[in-house]
């Protein structure tokens, strides 16, 4: 029997839930309620966007133009197929394959760059550092991020997210990375914990049993239950926290 690779399962489940991290159209638009007014037509750009259910949000926030960026092409293929279905047209969202550590944008193409959940493959302040230039002299940054909300988490929390995301902040140091990075801070936003279960953990724990009927048991389902069980112990000590920044 051949092996099954891990990513193609990886992809198969996100391809099937509703958003690609923990997160609400409740939530983004609160998120973008943060933020001073823009210009009349700004342009923004939905930095690893997934499936794009944060960018068709934004499209209604916000009379101007959405540059959606992912770099898999399953999740550009779904978002475009929505815009088509919702007539939305390119001169409103533009779809881009492309890498967020090496981005095809000019320098200060954007009134506002947005990230949910994405942003940790770069690392926090390193990400913050390489897209400040596409940004507009004063222009906004408004990512959701894993953040520490407790300064003790408990062992089973730590060993988990120090061996899946080592680099994980808190609120304080977010900040502080952020203004390394060359960023004011405007305002922030815990998740509540009820976003990550609806369209998240609840449809990723639907799908998860169902691809154990088709492949069998594999420890890479065991670990996606571990993240699970884990937050359903410990949701009180991490969470996505959307910081609302903007470049000095």
């Amino acid at each position: 029997m051949n092996e099954i690779d891990p990513f193609k399962l990886f992809l198969e489940l996100q391809l099937a839930l509703p958003r690609n991290a923990p997160g609400s159209a409740r939530a983004t638009r609160e998120a973008f309620s943060l933020l001073p007014a823009l210009p009349p037509r700004p342009e923004i750009a939905d930095l690893g966007c997934g499936q794009g259910a944060e960018a068709f949000e934004l499209l209604r926030l916000a009379n101007g133009r959405i540059t959606a960026v992912d770099l898999f092409e399953p999740f550009l293929e779904k978002l475009a197929e929505r815009a088509e279905r919702e007539g939305v047209p390119e001169t409103r969202l533009r779809v881009l394959r492309g890498d967020m550590n090496d981005l095809p944008f000019h320098d200060g193409e954007f009134d506002l760059i947005w990230s949910e959940g994405a942003i940790y493959l770069l690392g926090f302040e390193e990400g913050l550092r390489l897209w400040r230039r596409f940004l507009k002299p004063g222009g906004f940054a408004v990512l959701s991020e894993l953040t520490w909300l407790t300064d003790a988490p408990s062992p089973e929390a730590a060993v988990f997210w120090e061996d899946a995301y080592p680099g994980m902040g808190s609120v304080a140091s977010n900040g502080e990375a952020a203004a390394r990075a060359g960023y004011r801070l405007i305002g922030r936003i815990v998740l509540p914990t009820e976003e990550w279960w609806q369209d998240y953990y609840m449809p990723m724990r639907a799908k998860l049993a169902g691809m154990r009927r088709t492949y069998g048991e594999l420890p890479v389902f065991d670990e996606m239950e571990r993240e699970i069980c884990l937050f359903e112990r410990h949701a009180d000590e991490y969470g996505y926290v959307f910081y609302a920044l903007r470049r000095d």
